[in-house]
């Protein structure tokens, strides 16, 4: 699988299925910005967010989708939901068959401008969540940190190209990190001192 993030930004995502699986990836969308539409028979509470179609799967409900994800609790539904969306030339994603899946939602977490990502490849997908809770007392701390780092690497770029590299790599070290963590303003005087 080839690792990359997607812009849903204003654009039309199906899911079909309207269990809690189907309702943590329509939030997921629906919390970075698409126009979700969500297609079942019934609904588990919490789709309000979304529009619903209260209906079994028809082709004509994926039309003109950014992408689909099938999250019934029927294999052979998934299945078909995958067939119709790929002859459409649409992305998508099958709950319980990543293989035939075009991509697959890896579990992450967001904190400010610093997102997460882990994925086991669909082999173990409780393992990606438990990887992802672990790592979050850093990246509250690289958040916090990433407004001062985006300046300095403003000023690296402008003053000094050739040794750019070295320099990044240097405000990231662990010899940096570990004074940052100490006291941001001891950070601030040596990063000052070599840019």
């Amino acid at each position: 699988m080839y690792p990359v993030m997607l812009n849903v930004d204003g654009k039309k995502c199906v899911i079909a299925g309207g269990g809690q699986t189907a309702l943590r990836k329509a939030k997921k969308l629906s919390d970075c910005g698409a126009k979700v539409t969500v297609i079942s028979p019934d609904f588990c509470d919490g789709f309000d967010f979304a529009e619903k179609i209260q209906s079994e799967y028809k082709p004509e409900y994926i039309k003109n989708s950014f992408l689909v994800i099938a999250a019934t609790n029927n294999s052979e539904t998934n299945k078909q939901i995958a067939d119709d969306a790929q002859k459409e030339g649409i992305l998508v994603s099958l709950a319980d068959n990543s293989e035939q899946s075009d991509f697959m939602s890896p579990c992450s977490q967001t904190t400010g401008n610093i997102t997460l990502s882990v994925s086991t490849n669909g082999k173990y997908p409780i393992l990606a969540k438990k990887l992802c809770k672990k790592n979050m007392y850093d990246m509250v701390f690289y958040n916090e940190l990433l407004p001062l780092l985006e300046e300095y690497r403003r000023q690296i770029l402008l003053k000094h190209r050739d040794t750019k590299n070295e320099l990044l790599e240097y405000l990231i070290s662990d010899e940096m990190i570990s004074l940052a963590k100490k006291d941001v303003k001891l950070f601030k005087a040596k990063a000052d001192k070599v840019i």
